[in-house]
C-alpha cells in the first residue's frame, strides 16, 4: 500500500505532526578527521531521525535520508537555512514534513572540509581540479578562510559521500526496528547535501530507490562513469532555481541529457525567478509540461510515482 499523501487537511497535518517521534543525535558511524595532520582521530557521526507511528498492521514504510547544504563548509543537521538571495527551507524541516507523510526520515551529520577528513578509498570524483568553486570561494571568504585547493575540496566531498553511504547502510540495518521497506529508501539533500546524495547513490552505489536533488550537482563525466543504466539505477528528481548558481544552471541540462541517455527515470523542475535559496512553498515549473506546483508538492508527487 502506498503511504504517501501529497495533500492533507489542517487537522490531519496537526495530528500527524504531534505523533512524530524525534530521535536526536543517533550515532550511525565513526570516521576520521585531521587526516593530513599526521594524527588523524575518529569522530562520531550522528543523525536526527523522525519516526511516524507504526501502523496497526505493522506495514513497512519508505525512508528518506537527507544531507544539509553549506558548500561543504557550514550548516548542520538541525539547520541549513541561509538568508542570501532568498531563504531556503532547512533539510530538517523537510524531514519533519515527510515524516508526517509516512516516511521514516533522517537528517544526517557529515564531515566538512574544515575538519580535514579522511577521503576514503572509494573515489567518486574523477577530476578534483574541475570542482566548481564559485560558491565555495564565497563561503570561505565569509568564514575568513584562504582559498581551498582542489585536494582539500576533493577530500571533503569524498568524505561526505562516504558518510552518506554509511548513513544509508545504517537505515537499512535499522529497517526492522523502524519498520522500513528497504526497497523504498531515498537519498536527498540541498546544495552540497544534494551533491552528496547523488555521489552516494551513483558513486558509492548506496542502495536507494531514488534521489532528491535540491540545487545539486554532479559532474556528468562522473555520472556517466558510475551510473548503471535503466531500471537498475535510482530515479532522480532535479530541482533548481531559474537563477541558481552558475555551474548548476550550466550543468543541469547536461545532467538531464545524461540521465535520458542512460535510460534512468528522472524529472526536472525549475523554481520560477529563484536563485540558489528557495522555500518549500515556492512555485516551480515542471520541464516536462506537467501542472506547476510547490517544491514540497513536487517531491511528494515524484516519490509517490517512483516508489
Amino acid at each position: 500500500m502506498n503511504t504517501l499523501h501529497p495533500t492533507f487537511s489542517t487537522a490531519a497535518k496537526n495530528a500527524a505532526a504531534a505523533s512524530i517521534q524525534e530521535l536526536r543525535d543517533v550515532p550511525y558511524s565513526s570516521a576520521l578527521i585531521g587526516w593530513s595532520s599526521g594524527a588523524p582521530r575518529p569522530r562520531t557521526l550522528t543523525m536526527n531521525v523522525y519516526v511516524p507511528p507504526a501502523s496497526p498492521e505493522g506495514a513497512k514504510r519508505p525512508a528518506l535520508v537527507m544531507a544539509f547544504g553549506g558548500a561543504f563548509h557550514r550548516g548542520c543537521k538541525e539547520d541549513d537555512s541561509f538568508e542570501a538571495e532568498g531563504r531556503n527551507t532547512a533539510v530538517a524541516e523537510y524531514c519533519r514534513r515527510f515524516a508526517e507523510r509516512g516516511f521514516v526520515t533522517a537528517s544526517i551529520d557529515y564531515r566538512l572540509v574544515t575538519e580535514d577528513p579522511d577521503p576514503g578509498t572509494t573515489p567518486v570524483i574523477g577530476h578534483p581540479e574541475n570542482i566548481p568553486t564559485s560558491r565555495v570561494s564565497y563561503v570561505r571568504e565569509l568564514l575568513g578562510l584562504p582559498p581551498a585547493t582542489p585536494q582539500m575540496l576533493g577530500a571533503g566531498i569524498e568524505a561526505a559521500s562516504d558518510d552518506m553511504a554509511s548513513a544509508i547502510a545504517f537505515i537499512h540495518r535499522m529497517s526492522d526496528t523502524w519498520h522500513i521497506d528497504r526497497h523504498r529508501v531515498v537519498a536527498g539533500g540541498f546544495s552540497a547535501g544534494a551533491r552528496t546524495a547523488l555521489n552516494a547513490a551513483f558513486g558509492e552505489k548506496a542502495p536507494v530507490a531514488a534521489v532528491i536533488s535540491l540545487s545539486g550537482y554532479i559532474d556528468i563525466h562522473d555520472l556517466n562513469r558510475h551510473a548503471p543504466t535503466g531500471a537498475q539505477a535510482p530515479a532522480v528528481l532535479l530541482i533548481n532555481g531559474s537563477h541558481d548558481l552558475d555551474y548548476i544552471v550550466h550543468n543541469t541540462p547536461a545532467m538531464v541529457q545524461s540521465l535520458q541517455t542512460l535510460g534512468i527515470r528522472h524529472r526536472h523542475a525549475v523554481v520560477n525567478e529563484a536563485g540558489h535559496f528557495y522555500d518549500r512553498n515556492a512555485r516551480l515549473t515542471w520541464q516536462d509540461g506537467h501542472e506547476p506546483c510547490t517544491v514540497e508538492q513536487a517531491i511528494a508527487t515524484f516519490l509517490k510515482d517512483v516508489l
